[in-house]
């Protein structure tokens, strides 16, 4: 292991450089970040009028989604300071996907060729025989609404801390509906294939394995790793500071 990372210190350490430029920048630029992070997240809002977009808006709000549930397992499993800050990002992060999604689902109505061939027939007596793709559209469009509107200081003092936070647990069920949607999206034209399900099945997986890891790590490779780039990390921020202790 050793001499492993031997081989790899100039690699290591310049993502040590990388992580701290990031890491300092936050931390000096943090109230503007989360601003410009809001900013842009209802600006967005405007892409109603572009329904052009609305495909691209809709594969934004995916990573978006992903980025804040994979954020907590993976700042809880390798404590980088930089995963760290971003933690106190998720609330913006959290309503930049909802404008996102909310523009990518709302324009399929806005659109009448869309909503008249799609959606209208299935309004009134047959939404649930809706096709997978639109049914679960809709249905993860209408489970990211009460996130987005308690997604504010007021909602969590008015709902208090537990309420809040199981409410704000429907992120979990948004990921589901969100992959089956995206998996039926990647079906039209070609059928379903099995094949399609791997990226889904693979994000739940990892997810799932994050999350466990970050509760106990069990990969014995892994724990080393991490105390092994803690312990250089250590060293390279004495040796920056000027202490004079060798950099590798």
């Amino acid at each position: 292991m050793q001499k492993f990372f031997q081989k790899i210190d100039p690699f290591v350490i310049f993502c040590f450089d990388v992580h701290d430029l990031a890491s300092e920048y936050i931390a000096k630029n943090f109230l503007l970040i989360k601003r410009s992070i809001l900013i842009v997240a209802y600006l967005s809002l405007f892409g109603v009028f572009f329904p052009d977009l609305r495909k691209g808006f809709g594969s934004l709000a995916e990573y978006m989604l992903l980025l804040i549930l994979f954020l907590s397992p993976l700042s809880k499993i390798f404590q980088a300071r930089l995963l760290l800050q971003m933690m106190g990002l998720r609330r913006e992060f959290g309503i930049l996907m909802g404008c996102l999604a909310i523009v990518h689902g709302v324009t399929y109505f806005l659109d009448p060729v869309t909503f008249s061939l799609n959606i209208e027939p299935y309004l009134n007596t047959r939404f649930f025989s809706m096709p997978p793709l639109f049914y679960f559209g809709i249905l993860s469009l209408i489970l990211v609404l009460p996130l987005l509107l308690t997604s504010n200081n007021f909602s969590l003092r008015f709902l208090g801390g537990e309420k809040w936070k199981a409410l704000h647990r429907l992120v979990y069920v948004i990921l589901f509906t969100a992959l089956l949607h995206i998996f039926f999206v990647q079906s039209v034209g070609r059928g379903y294939n099995a094949v399609e399900l791997i990226q889904p099945a693979g994000i739940i997986f990892g997810y799932v394995l994050l999350k466990v890891l970050a509760w106990k790590n069990f990969i014995a490779p892994l724990r080393d790793i991490i105390v092994s780039v803690g312990e250089r990390y250590g060293k390279y921020v004495l040796a920056k500071r000027g202490e004079g202790i060798p950099s590798s």
